[in-house]
């Protein structure tokens, strides 16, 4: 019986682990991919960017919201264009956001009265979304699709 339990111990210990594993980003065309199967019309707006430290741009929509998904030149520029958005979201003090920083991960999400507010920086990408808060756990399965 013992050693049964101490087989279990060790799988819950592993599982874990595995759970906590660092998030790795996806490419562009990969996104366009895992949305598209999502049943999102995913459009390349990477020409209409004026901003040079931006290599790709895609937005996803499905009729019902949208999500944007930048790649930058640089993990640096993705963490600038992360805090840049949060700051944007922290302008309404009323609503409290939720972080989470990692070395190669930042999460930042907000509910407010009437939007869900999302920011996923992975390595060089950075994922946003503010969309009606009746869409939030839409969002939050269509950010799970990308392992994000």
């Amino acid at each position: 019986m013992r050693n049964l339990s101490k087989v279990l111990l060790v799988l819950v210990a592993l599982l874990t682990l595995t759970a906590c594993g660092a998030k790795e980003e996806i490419s562009a065309n990969n996104f366009k991919s895992i949305m598209e199967k999502e049943d999102f019309y995913v459009t390349d707006i990477s020409d209409d960017m004026e901003d040079s430290n931006i290599s790709k741009v895609y937005t996803a929509n499905n009729k019902e919201f949208q999500m944007e998904f930048y790649v930058f030149k640089t993990e640096e520029t993705a963490k600038e264009a992360f805090n840049s958005n949060k700051k944007m979201f922290n302008e309404n003090k009323e609503y409290k956001g939720k972080e989470k920083n990692e070395d190669t991960y930042d999460e930042y999400t907000q509910e407010t009265g009437d939007y869900y507010n999302v920011l996923k920086r992975v390595g060089k990408t950075l994922l946003y979304a503010s969309v009606n808060v009746d869409y939030k756990g839409d969002v939050k399965s269509a950010i799970n699709k990308l392992g994000y």
